[in-house]
């Protein structure tokens, strides 16, 4: 069974990447939440922050949007061929793979954002309402987003 110490560990480095997410800085991080930069480093290292900060910003539905309209263009254009030569030539046909797998990707990225996004809302909103529920929330939410990471590693 866990000690207080480790459960308070367990909560401050869980509230350091919840505030790196929101654009903290290691450095402010440390200082705000007294622990050592090495130490905000290494769990940032470790639980991959860079790229679930990344997945935020870059992979957003925006994007996603803008590659289905590319999509949509282009299958648009080859539909106005003459009949019987409604087919994607080679280029065309790349370039509608590549656009395809991009949306996939993204989508991917998203959901694992958006999920982190959804999972640290939910334990900041659970925590005055019931503050050990909250701490079991986030254990359970964090090995999901964890879940979520390690498949997709597995998928590509």
């Amino acid at each position: 069974m866990e000690d207080k110490k480790t459960k308070k560990y367990d909560l401050v480095k869980e509230l350091a990447r919840i505030r790196f997410m929101d654009g903290y800085k290691q450095k402010e991080l440390a200082k705000e939440l007294g622990v050592s930069e090495q130490s905000i480093c290494r769990w940032a290292k470790a639980g991959n922050w860079d790229a679930l900060k990344k997945n935020l910003v870059t992979a957003s539905s925006h994007r996603i949007m803008e590659l289905y309209g590319e999509l949509e263009a282009l299958n648009n254009s080859i539909k106005t061929k003459d009949e019987g030569k409604r087919f994607a030539n080679n280029s065309e046909a790349a370039v509608r793979r590549q656009i395809i797998k991009d949306i996939a990707d993204l989508e991917k990225k998203y959901n694992i954002g958006q999920a982190t996004v959804i999972a640290r809302d939910f334990v900041l909103f659970s925590k005055d309402i019931d503050f050990p529920f909250s701490q079991k929330a986030n254990e359970y939410l964090n090995l999901f987003i964890n879940h979520l990471i390690e498949k997709q590693k597995w998928q590509e």
